[in-house]
Parts: C-alpha cells; structure tokens; sequence
C-alpha cells in the first residue's frame, strides 16, 4: 500500500471517529433535552394522605370510636396504627404478612403511617401485633362497615353523581366469590366431602356499586358461613336474604336499581325488589321460571316490530328486542333479549343474553337499558382483579378468630382507594401544583412543564401495576411533602374520569 493510500485511509478513520462522537453527542443533548422537559412530579405517596383527607375526613374519627376488646394496661398500639398497618398490606400489594414485616422496616414507613393515623407510637408496630389485634377485633363493631361509610362519603359529597343511571339509580351488582380452601373442618366455612375427604370451603357475597366504565366499589358483605353442605348456590341464595335487610338498613333513601345474575330469578326476590322499591335487571335463563320464559320468547317471536339492530363499536353487531307485560304468579315485568355477533381476528362469536326487569324498554332507551343490564360484569371483573392483580383475595390471610372477616374488608377499601387513585385527576392537580410553585419565576418554563405533562393518571403510569409499585416505593422511601399539609395545599377539588 503506498504512503498516499494510507494517509487517505487514515483520513476516512478519522471522519469515522469524528462521526461516531457527534452522533453520540447528538443523542446525548437530545436526551439531555428530553430530560430537562419532563415535567417534576409530587411524592406519590402524598397522593393516599390527600386523598383520604379529602373524600374521607372523618375515617379517623370513625376509627378512633371503634370498641377496643383489648386490655387497657395491655394496649400499645392505637386501632388506627394497626388498621392502617393493615390496610398497607393491600395498598401496596405485599401479597403476604411475612412481606408486609419486610416493607414496613423503614423511617420513612414509620412516619407516614403515623401521618396517615394522626398517632404518636414511639415505633411502628409489628405484623404479629397487627394480626393479634385483626384476630379478637369483631368486624360487627365497625370494620365491616368502613367500606359502606366510604361509598356514603362519596354520594354525599356528589363525586359519583355522574355514574347514575338513566333513571337516576345507582346500580348495585351482587355476586358471591369463593375465598380459599383448607382441608378438614373449620369454622365460618361450607364443609364439603370430596373423595372421601373433608374440606372446608370459604365464600362471601358482595354487593358492589358498579358503573359503566368499570368502576367497582364495595357497598356491603356477608360471609356464607353455613357448616352443612349446601352447594354454593343455595347459599349464596341464602346469604342474598340476609345482604339486601343490610343493604336497605344502611341505605334507606338510595335509589338503587340491583343486577342479578339467574340464580335470583324466582318469585321471592321479585317481592323483596318490589318491597324495598328496587329496580332490576336479573338474568333469565331457560330453566328458571320455565313458564314466564315460554310466554316472554313467544311474545317476542310474534312483535318484530319490538325490536331493532345496534352497533356499540366496530365489529360488534346486536339485535335486540323485547317483550312487554310478561305474567308470572301475579306479577308482571318486562323481558330484553340481546342477540350478539362479534367478529374479531380469531373469528366470529354469537352470544345471547335475557334478562327481567321492572324499567318498560321501548325503541328510545333499549340501547341504554341493554348497557345498564350487562354492568354487572364489572363485580366478576373486579373479583377477577382482587385475586390476579395483586390483592392476593385467595390467599389465607388468617382464619383465627376474626382475621379472615378484618382482612377481606381491608382489601375491599384498598380496592376503593386504588380505584379513586387511578381514576382521578388528583396526581395530575399535585404535579401542577408543584410546578407553578418551584418555577413561580419563570413563566416560560411552567408553560413547557405544563405542556409535557400526562393527560391522565394512567398515562403517566402506564399501567395500574407499576403505580402500585412506584406508590409502595415512596411510601417507603419518601416522607409526606408539605403538600399534605391543608394550609399549603389549599383548595382542592377531585374529580373522577368516566372516559
């Protein structure tokens, strides 16, 4: 190779290099730039303390006049210290106690839970107290009712107004969801012989407010705790009897219209709606009520002209229709039948469904009439979500004493805060908050700030199990900011996202 060669060929090397650092370079600022435009963001745990204070300002209160069963010279702990202990197990998906006892060993753990209690142990309790006091504390005292109060706050104060239905009701979807299983006989549990062998089968049945978008809160439980065996739809029949006295005690002038699935479909529950002046929509199957059926699917067959086809969205098609003034052992109600076609990559889906009901459905509100009936998918969807998105609902909490009953409580109103969390605009009015206050002198910069900034909770999270996670994170790591503090904080004003 000649000199000349090689000095060109060094030449090109050269450029090479040159090349390669100026891309680097350009990444770098353009990184750099990315960066300086992100706009700063609240402590996310700050988002819990304002959270409660907010929809729920006297859960302290209410805590703090709980009956104590423990003795006074024995008492260490305050019931709010363990209730919130407790509740953290769930708001921060530990899964377990083993990993709660992990989580909590941090200085800034310490204090806000404190903060969040409004107490002032000298240190923060273990989950072996905490489980004692879950154990002997009976639920009937007022654990049981938190999540009812909760779900109140929330009426009162208007934040759920927009999630009423067309005829101004709150629909209430019941729905019984199997907890765990042991082996052998145990207490508040359906016993069941299996190959010979004993098991012990736990259940509960829940009532959830539930919307359109997927909003599902607990309003009221009761445990199916019967130990003769009964299958599980009988005693959920059984329990349903027991959940709708509470449900009318505790919410005497709520307009409530209940979603039911078919096991409802008999003349007894008709007569309790109708007493309690409860609309419904309860699903109607061929095997139930055989009789009002026939009559409903002839009546249906005979009016074409009481029916019409609807498209929600792109590849799904729906005819509906409707039958008016079906008889059944006095009564009458109305029968809406949903004819479903759904094409998707995979293929086409026919579905049907049927459901009873009290509203009379005509050409003007069938389609909403359709969409208020199929809410009720939002409970299973939820219970679904309790038990594979983090919550742990199948997971033996603790079966001594009351710890099994306190535990499903606790999760049901950390589900309620998650769901107020995510669906809110509260992280978004904190981080706004921020930035007019650190960059108050630079108009410029809150411009480009607020520019950047998410739309959503969830679009700047991405998904609801890495808010989680960045939640427990800073609860852990980051104390509350004076952003908690009322007085700095001001005026706030929550609003819930029903897109």
């Amino acid at each position: 190779m000649g000199k000349r060669t090689q000095k060109n060929q060094k030449v090109i090397e050269g450029n090479r290099r040159n090349e390669r650092t100026n891309n680097k370079t350009t990444r770098k600022n353009k990184a750099g730039r990315k960066q300086q435009q992100k706009a700063p963001e609240p402590v996310t745990a700050d988002l819990v303390k304002v959270l409660i204070d907010h929809f729920f300002p006297d859960l302290n209160r209410d805590l703090s006049r709980l009956p104590d069963p423990r003795l006074d010279v024995k008492i260490i702990y305050s019931k709010e210290h363990l209730f919130y202990l407790g509740l953290s197990m769930f708001l921060f998906h530990c899964g377990s106690r083993n990993q709660l006892e992990s989580e909590r060993q941090t200085i800034a753990f310490y204090y806000n839970l404190l903060a969040l209690s409004g107490t002032n142990e000298e240190e923060i309790a273990t989950v072996g107290a905490m489980n004692n006091f879950m154990q002997i504390m009976n639920p009937k005292n007022g654990i049981e009712l938190l999540p009812g109060y909760m779900v109140r706050s929330l009426i009162r104060s208007r934040a759920l107004d927009k999630y009423r239905n067309l005829h101004g009701e709150f629909m209430i979807a019941l729905d019984g969801v199997h907890l765990f299983t042991k082996k052998g006989t145990h207490a508040n549990s359906i016993s069941k012989t299996i190959n010979g062998e004993q098991y012990s089968y736990y259940y509960a049945l829940e009532a959830k407010l539930v919307t359109e978008d997927g909003l599902g809160l607990s309003l009221a439980t009761v445990f199916i705790e019967t130990e003769k065996e009964f299958d599980k739809e009988d005693c959920e029949l059984n329990a349903f009897y027991r959940l709708e006295k509470i449900i009318k005690e505790r919410f005497p002038r709520m307009k409530i219209c209940v979603l039911l699935d078919g096991l409802y479909a008999n003349k007894h529950v008709l007569d309790i709606c109708e007493d309690n002046k409860w609309a419904y929509y309860i699903t109607l199957k061929e095997g139930s009520l055989p009789k009002a059926y026939n009559a409903a699917m002839l009546k249906i067959n005979n009016s074409p002209k009481l029916s019409m086809d609807h498209s929600p969205e792109y590849g799904v098609y729906q005819h509906l229709s409707w039958a008016l003034n079906v008889k059944h052992e006095g009564r009458h109600f109305h029968v809406i039948k949903c004819e479903e076609i759904k094409i998707t990559k995979d293929g086409i889906t026919k579905k049907t469904f049927i459901w009873l009901t009290d509203t009379r459905p005509d050409k003007n509100n069938i389609v909403q009439l359709v969409k208020e009936a199929r809410c009720r998918w939002v409970v299973e969807e939820r219970f679904n979500i309790q038990k594979n998105g983090g919550y742990e609902l199948e997971h033996n909490y603790g079966t001594v004493g009351f710890a099994m009953k306190n535990y499903y409580y606790l999760l049901q109103i950390s589900h309620i805060l998650h769901q107020l969390l995510v669906r809110s605009d509260l992280f978004l009015k904190l981080q706004k908050k921020i930035i007019i206050h650190q960059f108050s002198q630079w108009p410029e910069k809150i411009k480009l700030f607020l520019a950047v900034m998410a739309k959503t909770t969830l679009g700047h999270f991405r998904t609801i199990k890495n808010f989680v996670k960045r939640l427990g994170e800073s609860f852990r790591n980051q104390s509350f900011s004076e952003l908690t503090n009322p007085e700095i904080l001001g005026k706030i004003q929550i609003r819930l996202d029903s897109s």
